[in-house]
């Protein structure tokens, strides 16, 4: 690179319109300072100098996160921050966004993949030629272009820095929504605060649990699945009520879609069920949004005249608003009527029928509920076997089902959580033996 091209891509980086903010981050700000004293005549030598400084420390301060490269850090950018350029992506087709617009989003997208490819070596070149005597040059560091020890996002590549990219990053927000959406597979409502303006807490690294991996069940699980798909593709899909015995797995395979499905745009949005009331605001965010969620509930249970109960009822079908096409609600129970009941009740009410009525309604209002029950002693076999054989542990079984059975005793009954805790325990003695 000579000065003259150092020179056009200082300009290009000035025109920069859609993605300007990228410039503002450390790592960006810092090459383009040393872009411009590498480009600018009379730059001093203790300006070159602090300028090559700047940019190291910069790469440090990622590599030392576990992600190294400058290219990477303008794509998380890019991808990853909210900006006007991505919420016009996320809502508009492809074929209906301005020229204007994707013109200049190509424009920014190849000024920042120029900036970000110019290697190490380069750079200290150019200093050298704006001025930086060889004995300073040779007491500086350079850094490593792609030092890192954290995978990249698998929905992105450097190829997005480039003109011909503005096409395939306006699809990611497209399909993958904005900001912490497009960031993280899934999210807790926290409530809004200043540290959280959308209420939202972003998961970056969920429960890592597969569907592949899971034993039993296939039934129930073949209905979420194809459920979850039909939401996918656009097409109506149904609420869902997960209920049954306790450890059963009824969390961890609405959890497990996120690891098969996230790529595909899936994010499940994680609500406590003291936040239950915040339903109608939690549905407005993600109507704005163009993935596709799930709304999970996890171990529901209710007392009487409780106001999540009733805000639950209403968003499931009876409020005005209808429910967003892009949001399903998951909930767990480990009963089936969801609300409890006392056996006073049928004494002491005397409009009993219409009491016992308002107790199943809710559960009712799930357009499906899928029953887990707990599994037999052989099951509870199965499930601990295969468990063992996808860990890779060796294990002689004839050797070591008292010791399952005898758990399940100790642990009071038989279980997919059980039997989980138990190759737990097998794990971490052979592990030891190993040591």
């Amino acid at each position: 690179m000579d000065i003259h091209e150092l020179r056009e891509l200082m300009l290009d980086i000035e025109c920069m319109t859609v993605l300007r903010q990228v410039m503002d981050k450390p790592a960006m700000a810092a090459l383009y300072r040393l872009v411009c004293d590498c480009a600018n005549d009379g730059t001093s030598e203790n300006e070159l100098v602090y300028a090559y400084c700047e940019v190291y420390n910069a790469w440090l301060a990622a590599a030392s996160q576990g992600k190294g490269g400058f290219a990477r850090a303008a794509l998380e950018s890019v991808l990853f921050e909210e900006s006007p350029v991505a919420q016009m992506c996320a809502r508009m087709d492809a074929n209906r966004l301005p020229y204007s617009v994707m013109n200049a989003l190509g424009h920014d997208l190849e000024v920042l993949g120029r900036l970000t490819n110019i290697d190490p070596a380069m750079f200290m070149l150019l200093c050298e030629r704006a001025g930086m005597s060889g004995k300073m040059a040779a007491r500086l560091p350079m850094w490593e272009p792609a030092l890192g020890d954290k995978q990249f996002d698998p929905r992105a590549d450097a190829k997005m820095l480039s003109r011909e990219g503005a096409r395939r990053v306006a699809a990611f927000f497209r399909k993958h929504g904005t900001g912490l959406f497009a960031s993280c597979p899934g999210s807790t409502w926290v409530g809004v605060s200043e540290r959280y303006p959308l209420g939202l807490r972003g998961i970056t690294k969920p429960d890592p649990i597969r569907l592949e991996d899971m034993v039993l069940y296939e039934q129930e699980r073949g209905t979420l699945v194809e459920n979850t798909k039909r939401l996918l593709a656009g097409h109506q899909a149904c609420n869902i009520l997960l209920y049954g015995d306790k450890g059963t797995g009824k969390s961890a395979t609405v959890k497990a879609l996120l690891s098969s499905m996230w790529l595909d745009g899936l994010r499940i949005v994680e609500v406590p069920l003291a936040h239950l009331t915040n339903l109608p605001t939690i549905f407005s965010i993600l109507r704005e949004q163009p993935g596709k969620f799930i709304v999970f509930v996890d171990d529901l249970a209710f007392g009487d005249s409780c106001p999540e109960y009733t805000a639950l009822k209403t968003v499931l079908e009876g409020g005005l608003e209808a429910r967003p096409e892009n949001v399903v609600v998951y909930a767990t129970s480990n009963r089936r009527n969801i609300v409890r009941q006392r056996f006073s009740e049928r004494q002491d009410d005397v409009n009993e029928r219409d009491t016992l009525e308002e107790k199943f309604s809710l559960a009712d209002r799930f357009d499906l509920r899928l029953t887990f029950q707990a599994p037999s002693q052989d099951e509870y076999f199965v499930i601990c076997q295969a468990l063992l054989d996808a860990r890779g542990i060796e294990y002689d079984w004839e050797a070591l089902m008292p010791r399952a059975r005898a758990w399940t005793v100790s642990h009071n009954g038989c279980s997919p959580r059980i039997a989980r805790q138990f190759v737990d325990l097998i794990e971490g003695e052979k592990a030891q033996q190993q040591a």
